[in-house]
């Protein structure tokens, strides 16, 4: 019976982080809706800690701590992440925000990985500090003049702007594939039962509600958000604020809500696990990020039927539904046109997200047919 057992295609996903971020929230994600018979998917992370490690291990997948970082200590990653790839993996699927190095890639090819993707997730540099930002610039682009179609097997998007980001004219088009960041439609769909449990719990009744979902970083521009909030209570006093999510910046935008003596109409409420829910209590989703690759949170919150405000950095692909406004980041402009959406009813987007590949439900076959186009490794 062991002989006629099907092989699994084994996966490794390099690399995920302790939040619940992009790359993280995509990876995870997937591995939710693949088909266990078929595949088997490890993780390998710099981060010290899982909070949800139970989570991932409970699926019979493997987690890897990796140490240090390359930039850290290189021979020390090269030899943990070595041992790594001696474990026989058929895919390694590298989820890459920048160039810093090629040497992932190039240790790949070193082990005769089958299926070596690198996958484009971003359009800039999350680093507050001008100086550090600009040497990482550069870095990037040296880098990504010396990356080559020869260092992987296929080249991923979650947009065009990412790959244009990431691969630029080194990789020809027609070799690069957009993929969608697909999420459970059904799971964000509005639910008014829902949004009237969390109102009623969190004192939201009679607020107009304005959200945001995001880390607490450089990228996410909470600074702008926290500023236009400010002056949108000039124009709807009875406004507030409900902001998801953690990270190195959360301390020092709650201490602008109470230099602009506002905080009591900012709610705070960290990393949730019951995101879907909240996107329910909202009004409106606001997103003024200096860039992004393509925001999961946009598409959640076109799902659940939220207008959504974003930044005009942001890929225009995002702009699924009807009532996604992309704007330059003027606070009157804005100012404006939440005041406008602020009397638009929901609107129900899922066919549209469906449509154009949103659905993980359909999306993941997609996924699982590229993971088995790889001639897989012997038996060890």
């Amino acid at each position: 019976m062991e002989e006629n057992k099907i092989k699994k295609i084994r996966i490794l996903q390099f690399p995920i982080a302790n939040s619940n971020g992009g790359i993280t929230h995509y990876a995870l994600g997937n591995w939710k809706w693949m088909d266990r018979n078929q595949f088997i998917c490890d993780f390998a992370t710099m981060s010290s800690k899982l909070d949800f490690e139970d989570e991932i291990l409970s699926t019979g997948s493997k987690i890897y701590y990796i140490s240090c970082y390359a930039e850290e200590n290189q021979e020390k990653f090269v030899r943990e992440f070595d041992e790594i790839l001696t474990k026989g993996y058929d895919v390694v699927h590298i989820h890459t925000k920048q160039w810093k190095s090629c040497l992932v890639e190039k240790m790949c090819k070193n082990h005769q990985i089958p299926k070596v993707i690198v996958h484009a997730h971003s359009t800039g540099f999350d680093n507050g500090n001008p100086i550090n930002r600009k040497k990482e610039e550069q870095l990037h682009e040296n880098v990504k003049q010396s990356f080559r179609e020869s260092l992987a097997t296929d080249f991923w998007a979650c947009s065009k702007t990412a790959a244009n980001f990431l691969f630029g004219k080194q990789i020809s088009e027609n070799r690069i594939k957009i993929m969608p960041n697909a999420i459970e439609i059904e799971k964000f769909a509005f639910n008014p039962q829902i949004r009237d449990v969390y109102r009623r719990k969190y004192g939201l009744d009679n607020y107009y509600v304005i959200g945001h979902v995001g880390r607490f970083e450089y990228q996410k521009n909470h600074h702008f958000l926290i500023n236009l909030f400010y002056e949108i209570l000039n124009e709807i006093d009875n406004a507030k604020l409900i902001l998801l999510g953690d990270g190195k910046l959360y301390n020092e935008v709650k201490l602008q809500t109470q230099k602009l003596k506002i905080e009591e109409k900012v709610l705070f409420l960290g990393k949730r696990d019951d995101i879907n829910n909240w996107y329910q209590a909202m009004d409106v989703f606001c997103l003024p990020s200096r860039f992004e690759g393509l925001p999961i949170s946009v598409i959640e919150a076109q799902a659940s039927g939220l207008p959504c405000i974003c930044s005009n950095s942001i890929s225009p692909e995002v702009k699924i539904g009807k009532n996604v406004s992309l704007l330059p980041l003027e606070k009157k402009k804005w100012i404006h046109k939440i005041c406008e959406v602020s009397k638009l009813e929901r609107i129900d987007n899922r066919l549209e997200l469906d449509m154009a590949g949103y659905n993980i439900q359909t999306q993941i076959k997609v996924l699982e047919d590229l993971y088995k186009n790889c001639k897989m490794r012997a038996s060890s």
